[in-house]
């Protein structure tokens, strides 16, 4: 499965402050906005937050054009790109659950080395991909 990615235009607002501020929004999606300092770590934050605040989202609107943008003083648009995807993997989270096995399989996954846990997790995903198949 290949990962999914997106790209939109955002707006870098220069502050000219002492720490290079940038101010960074995304008009398309009013609730995806941060900051950085220095242009690099701009855009660097904008990628991340335009990940972390749409990795879920079923119906995204389509990119505008940037063109269309009412731009003042300095400020200017560029086109951000993140990998819902790989955010979605970073973001999830591990719960602990105790489970009962048959000693004898208990056994044989310590001496063969196996991680239960993973071998457990992995054995969920195979059965959740052809539930949903």
């Amino acid at each position: 499965m290949s990962d999914k990615f997106i790209a939109y235009p955002a707006i870098f607002h220069p502050t000219h402050d002492a720490r290079d501020l940038y101010l960074v929004k995304f008009p398309d999606l009013p609730h995806t906005f941060t900051e950085g300092y220095g242009l690099a770590d701009a855009y660097l934050m904008a990628s991340d937050v335009l990940a972390e605040m749409n990795y879920n989202q079923k119906d995204l609107p389509e990119p505008s054009n940037p063109k269309t943008f009412k731009l003042e003083n300095e400020d200017f648009t560029a086109v951000v790109s993140a990998n819902l995807s790989a955010k979605k993997r970073q973001l999830r989270r591990h719960v602990r659950k105790n489970v009962t096995i048959p000693a004898d399989l208990a056994t044989w996954a310590e001496d063969a080395d196996i991680n239960l846990s993973a071998a457990l997790a992995e054995a969920l995903a195979a059965k959740h991909k052809k539930m949903k198949s």
